[in-house]
C-alpha cells in the first residue's frame, strides 16, 4: 500500500504514488525480443528498392534516331538560313549536339558510333545547305519546293555550288570533328 510521504517543512504530504516494477525479461517473450519504441529496437520497416534494369546498348536504335536528328536539323538549319537570309555556319555545333545525343546515350560504346555521328552531321550541314538554297528559288523561281528537290534537283545543285565559300570548308570540317568527338562525349557509363 501506500504511506504518507513526509514533506520538506515536515509535515505530511500526498500519499506517493505505487511504483510498480516490469520485468526485464517476460517468460513468454522471445529471446532478445525489445519492444517497438524502445532503444535498440530495430527501425519502421521501409520498402525495399525496386530492382533496377540495366539497358542494353543499342547501336541499331541509335542509329535510326540520329539519322531522324539529321534530317530534323538539317532541316532546321535551313530554316534558320532563309529565315535570317544569312547562313550561319556556327549552328553546326547544335546541330551536331542533337546528332551525337542519341548515338552517345542510346548506342552505348560502339566504336562505330563516333563516325556515324561525324557523317551524319557533315550530312545535316550539307542537307541544311540545300534546303535553304530550295526556300530561295522557291521564292525567286516560283517553283515548288517538290518540283526544285524533284526534276529541278540540278538547279538546287548550282545554287549551292555558287553558295559554297572558303568558310564552309571550314564548317564541315567542325561538323566532322564535333560530330566525331560529341558522340564520344555523350556516351552514359
Amino acid at each position: 500500500m501506500t504511506a504518507p510521504v513526509p514533506a520538506p517543512d515536515g509535515q505530511a504530504g500526498p500519499a506517493a504514488a505505487p511504483h510498480f516494477t516490469i520485468p526485464a525479461h517476460h517468460d513468454d517473450a522471445p529471446a532478445g525480443y525489445v519492444a517497438p519504441g524502445m532503444p535498440g529496437a530495430p527501425a519502421p520497416y521501409a520498402y525495399a528498392p525496386l530492382p533496377t534494369v540495366a539497358r542494353r546498348p543499342n547501336p541499331g536504335g541509335a542509329v535510326a534516331a540520329a539519322v531522324g536528328a539529321a534530317l530534323v536539323g538539317g532541316l532546321a538549319y535551313g530554316f534558320v538560313m532563309k529565315a535570317i537570309d544569312h547562313e550561319i555556319g556556327w549552328l553546326v555545333f547544335g546541330v551536331a549536339a542533337v546528332i551525337a545525343w542519341p548515338l552517345g546515350r542510346i548506342g552505348g560504346r560502339n566504336p562505330v558510333l563516333p563516325v556515324a555521328g561525324a557523317v551524319l552531321s557533315v550530312l545535316a550541314l550539307f542537307l541544311g545547305q540545300v534546303f535553304g538554297v530550295t526556300l530561295y528559288l522557291h521564292e525567286f523561281t516560283g517553283l515548288s519546293v517538290g518540283e526544285l528537290l524533284g526534276a529541278e534537283v540540278d538547279l538546287v545543285l548550282e545554287g549551292w555550288k555558287a553558295n559554297l565559300a572558303a568558310m564552309d570548308a571550314l564548317f564541315y570540317g567542325i561538323a566532322v570533328f564535333e560530330g566525331f568527338v560529341l558522340t564520344r562525349r555523350m556516351v552514359r557509363d
